[in-house]
């Protein structure tokens, strides 16, 4: 089994839910979608946080510029964030089994639902770095695909 060092837990606070965030006032802005697989069932929904910043990543979910919960179909889902600015974004996902927004650890604090972030990254030993996940994002539709593990 892959190693899990990721600390996602505050994406599952109370009112962490926005789907949109930073708006570009010229007109030119990002429609962010982010395809994930690799969901072993279809039970809870998968958590996603959008980050233009090191700051807080990944645990500190306020830091984040927007999350949301989407549904998993065929072990896979889709969220979208509309109307971000263009600009350098890291993604963190996970699988909320139990449906209680929460990122779930063991005494340890090794993750026990599945994650992942952009780029793919998987660590060992400890969380993804920002710099290790983040990707430029241009103008327009974009799509990020994270394999979930």
């Amino acid at each position: 089994m892959t190693n899990r060092w990721l600390a996602l837990g505050a994406l599952g606070m109370a009112g962490a839910i926005a789907t949109s965030a930073q708006v570009d006032q010229s007109g030119s802005t990002l429609t962010l979608h982010v395809r994930m697989e690799g969901f072993e069932n279809t039970d809870g929904e998968a958590g996603v946080a959008v980050w233009n910043a090191a700051r807080g990543f990944p645990e500190e979910i306020e830091h984040a510029v927007a999350t949301t919960y989407v549904t998993i179909q065929d072990g896979a889902a889709v969220a979208r964030f509309d109307q971000l600015e263009p600009g350098r974004y890291a993604i963190t996902v996970y699988h909320d089994k139990n449906d209680n927004r929460r990122f779930d650890k063991n005494w340890l604090g090794m993750p026990k639902e599945d994650w992942g972030v952009s780029n793919n990254v998987r660590p060992r030993l400890r969380a993804p770095r920002f710099t290790e996940a983040v990707r430029d994002l241009g103008v327009g539709e974009q799509l990020v695909e994270i394999r979930v593990d």
